[in-house]
């Protein structure tokens, strides 16, 4: 017996229906991610992402922030790792990627080149598609559709000047007597006092003559018109030779003074994080062969 013609109707209804009952749950089981529902919701809350090379790069990010935190850490058994394996909580908001290429160095350099070029030249950025789908498919990410789709979101509003390179202290010395007895750091003046401009110190390793000195008079004229809230403590040579690049390195931890620091002399590097140790400033300015004035 032939079905009728409200059956023949019904049918293809009911399998709409089923199709998208099947795409929501499907995308509802990929937003559910903490990974993906931190990035969707910009929460100030941090997500982590591994890149798996030699070493691993380890990144730190803040969705509300919009700043990242970048280590390099040894890895060991990073076939398919997890939280414990850089030491962090069971249930933190994690994903991993293994690119091709494994020199640590080689895959930053290209990362900071198309966040920089992306707009100017959209080619290489059409082709990460591709890259996620053969990495898919070898297993060499753990990253789902939508936490593809809004970690490159994210990444689009990103510059070089909002990561930071954490760098680790080498294992210290043992200092003289005179050395230990000096007080933290925190507890000395100028940087005991709260609410203030942050604190500056500008070296020159260009070879340009005066270098130094002429940025010195830019950032305290702009501080004076109220433009920016710094205080340049010190200008001088740098001791370890020239730079081909300038360096904006930061002790202090306050990014966002950091950022709009780099952004107004114009270096849109990656701020370096390092330990404060006896610095008696929250930044400092190392100005190299590329830096031009403002």
């Amino acid at each position: 017996m032939e079905p009728s013609y409200q059956t023949r109707k019904i049918a293809p209804r009911w399998l709409l229906w089923v199709l998208l009952i099947v795409t929501g749950l499907a995308g509802w089981s990929q937003f559910s991610s903490p990974f993906a529902k931190n990035l969707a919701a910009q929460a100030d809350e941090d997500i982590y992402f591994a890149v798996i090379t030699s070493p691993a790069t380890l990144i730190r990010y803040n969705p509300h922030q919009e700043k990242a935190w970048v280590r390099e850490i040894p890895c060991k058994n990073c076939k398919t790792p997890t939280p414990k394996t850089f030491g962090l909580e069971e249930d933190t908001p994690f994903k991993y990627y293994v690119p091709q290429n494994n020199d640590t160095q080689t895959v930053w350099e290209d990362f900071k080149t198309l966040l920089e070029s992306w707009r100017y030249n959209p080619l290489p950025l059409a082709m990460m598609p591709v890259d996620y789908v053969r990495a898919r498919f070898s297993k060499r990410t753990s990253l789902n559709l939508a936490d593809a789709t809004l970690l490159a979101a994210e990444l689009s509003k990103l510059e070089r000047n909002d990561f930071t390179l954490q760098i680790e202290s080498p294992r210290a010395k043992r200092k003289p007597a005179a050395q230990e007895a000096l007080p933290p750091v925190e507890d000395r003046a100028p940087l005991a006092v709260e609410d203030r401009p942050i604190v500056v110190e500008v070296l020159n390793a260009s070879g340009k003559r005066g270098l130094a000195l002429a940025l010195t008079q830019y950032l305290r004229d702009q501080n004076a018109k109220g433009l920016l809230r710094v205080d340049v403590l010190q200008y001088d040579n740098y001791p370890g030779g020239y730079l081909e690049q300038t360096r904006v390195v930061d002790y202090s931890g306050r990014l966002m003074q950091v950022k709009q620091l780099s952004t107004a002399i114009g270096c849109r590097q990656e701020i370096r994080s390092e330990p404060r140790g006896n610095a008696i400033c929250d930044t400092r300015i190392i100005l190299g062969k590329d830096f031009e004035m403002p």
